[in-house]
């Protein structure tokens, strides 16, 4: 584990009247990277006008909207002093807008969201207790919902335990995390374009604690505009798998998670043909967790003439779902 200071020091105050004032509640930063994100931006600030935490501060990052998102951002700016806006004269994708949020945030805890989600009312609350509550627990992350385009439940999105960060996102996209893990490991990196956030979790995954809040306290929209559903499924495997690569020696995960992290790796590798990495990774699982590696190896084969006739997609998590309607196992 990390030697990073977890400490909850802050600068948690407020200016009034050219005084401070101190706020007994840490500032938390929830940025908000928008590109074109009209459709739904309103509903995603307006979950975090909601929130029954109120010290907190919204950073939207216009990513060279050419909608009228520009318009919605100074509305907003415009209303609640605690939301303030950067837009980037070029278009520059998730990974660099959200660091551009990250280094102009002043909080004690920080967080993100899309544009098309939402938080519900308690989110921030909840997950704000259990960091305070929790001291060596640096990153905090609950249960979803999946909605549709028109708001409507589709089914649930549990958070599942830390150790399967080896084969899958585990986080969803409700968390909260300390400011020394921001400041421990720098920015989102900019070419890991649909799997950055994999990609960090990783990497907080091998010096942090992470922790599950069994909690409802989010809306991940599910929809064909999502950036997720929308995007090249290959560019998100391909970047998920070097982000993989690059961390598995490293992780505290089961031996089984391990195993199947490093199956992924070989499945991935098999599609592109690159038969020698197949290879390669696949006999890692095996020396790893030879029984998990057969065995996962079988189910797939089976999962994958299913699929076929099941309408199945792509899940946020990077699992398929058996329908496009079914609970995610």
């Amino acid at each position: 584990m990390s030697g990073a200071n977890l400490g909850c020091a802050s600068n948690n105050h407020q200016t009034r009247n050219n005084e401070i004032v101190s706020d007994p509640q840490p500032l938390v930063s929830i940025v908000l990277p928008t590109y074109n994100g009209s459709r739904y931006l309103r509903e995603a600030i307006k979950s975090c006008l909601a929130q029954t935490y109120k010290n907190w501060e919204l950073i939207l990052v216009d990513d060279c909207s050419t909608d009228a998102t520009p318009d919605i951002v100074a509305e907003f700016t415009r209303r609640d002093p605690r939301i303030r806006s950067i837009r980037h004269e070029v278009n520059k994708k998730l990974p660099q807008a959200l660091n551009t949020g990250h280094a102009a945030a002043a909080g004690e805890y920080l967080t993100w969201t899309s544009d098309d989600n939402r938080f519900l009312p308690a989110a921030i609350e909840e997950m704000t207790r259990f960091l305070e509550q929790h001291p060596s627990t640096a990153l905090v992350y609950t249960d979803c919902i999946l909605i549709d385009a028109a708001g409507q439940y589709l089914h649930d999105f549990p958070a599942q335990p830390p150790s399967r960060l080896a084969y899958m996102d585990v986080l969803g996209a409700c968390f909260l995390y300390r400011r020394a893990v921001y400041e421990t490991l720098g920015g989102y990196d900019a070419e890991l374009f649909l799997a950055e956030d994999y990609e960090y979790w990783l990497r907080a995954y091998r010096q942090f604690e992470l922790a599950p809040l069994h909690k409802v306290l989010y809306e991940y929209r599910w929809h064909n505009e999502s950036l997720t559903k929308s995007a090249n499924r290959r560019t998100i495997r391909t970047n998920a798998e070097r982000a993989l690569r690059r961390h598995l020696p490293h992780l505290r995960s089961l031996p089984q998670d391990l195993a199947r992290g490093w199956t992924v790796c070989a499945a991935n590798a098999m599609r592109r043909g690159d038969v020698i990495q197949a290879v390669t990774a696949y006999a890692r699982a095996l020396r790893t967790a030879p029984g998990t590696s057969l065995g996962y190896v079988g189910r797939k084969l089976i999962e994958r003439l299913q699929r076929r006739h099941a309408g199945a997609e792509m899940m946020p998590n990077g699992e398929w779902s058996q329908r496009s309607t079914s609970p995610i196992h």
